[in-house]
């Protein structure tokens, strides 16, 4: 049973004058200053053998070896990266991608169209909650400038899914400088992603439904196995000060998992 919580997200590069999900998906590098967000957001990892970090479904032989994930005491993070996904020419719909994609509750779009993305441009059911990343600079495209100065400050806006309230700091959109973008957009993705879920779980907010983390799924696991071992003792009785050593094992929960 995993000792922290994990959350995918995905991330989709949205190139000058793309609409469709066909078009996005086939995209395989972004911008500079994209490049330069996703190295931010996270630390890029190989999927081959990982045991330490949560791997969000990905398989190395159809997913890509690499993946950007974060994480830190209480989470993790693994980022659906659609760049760094393998493209398969001959699907002109991206199938593999969007198995992923489309399935996670919250996307981040960096939208380099010159053109506002449609909150529905990715169809699927999950449709809950994009962080939309663009230029400030209205009307300039300099999608593959590679001066670290061009976009030094980027707009940010959280499109929500119909009847989700707002929960965000962001309001109708936030000005951040690119140096700052990566932490506030990874910040928002976790809060997006716990948001979406208890919306969901909830069905749209209109259930009462207690929403338990892993910590506490954890928590309740070590209380039942306590009890069960507090029970197995009250029916062996006394144990005697010889076999105590041979007890520990049982008596130590925690070095059995």
């Amino acid at each position: 049973m995993p000792v922290i919580d994990t959350h995918k997200v995905g991330i989709m590069y949205v190139a000058p004058g793309q609409t469709t999900e066909e078009d996005i998906l086939q995209n395989t590098y972004g911008s500079p200053a994209y490049t330069r967000f996703l190295e931010g957001i996270g630390r890029l990892i190989n999927l081959r053998g990982q045991m330490d970090v949560y791997a969000g479904g990905l398989d190395p032989d159809e997913d890509g070896e690499y993946a950007y994930a974060w994480w830190d005491d209480n989470s993790q993070v693994l980022y659906h990266t659609a760049t760094l996904m393998p493209t398969d020419p001959q699907d002109k719909y991206s199938n593999n991608k969007k198995r992923h994609i489309g399935n996670d509750l919250v996307r981040i779009v960096w939208n380099d169209s010159g053109l506002p993305y449609r909150f529905d441009t990715l169809a699927t059911q999950f449709q809950f909650v994009n962080i939309v990343i663009e230029p400030h600079s209205k009307g300039a495209i300099a999608a593959f400038s590679d001066n670290v100065h061009e976009n030094e400050y980027l707009k940010v806006t959280v499109q929500r899914a119909p009847g989700m309230p707002e929960f965000s700091p962001v309001g109708e959109f936030k000005l951040i400088s690119a140096q700052e973008l990566p932490l506030l957009v990874r910040q928002l993705g976790l809060l997006s992603d716990w948001f979406a879920f208890v919306f969901q779980t909830t069905e749209q907010d209109t259930q009462r439904v207690e929403v338990i983390t892993n910590w506490r799924s954890r928590l309740d696991t070590i209380q039942r196995f306590k009890a069960g071992v507090g029970l197995t003792e009250s029916h062996s009785g006394t144990v005697s000060g010889d076999n105590i050593l041979e007890q520990q094992h049982v008596r130590d929960f925690s070095s059995m998992y």
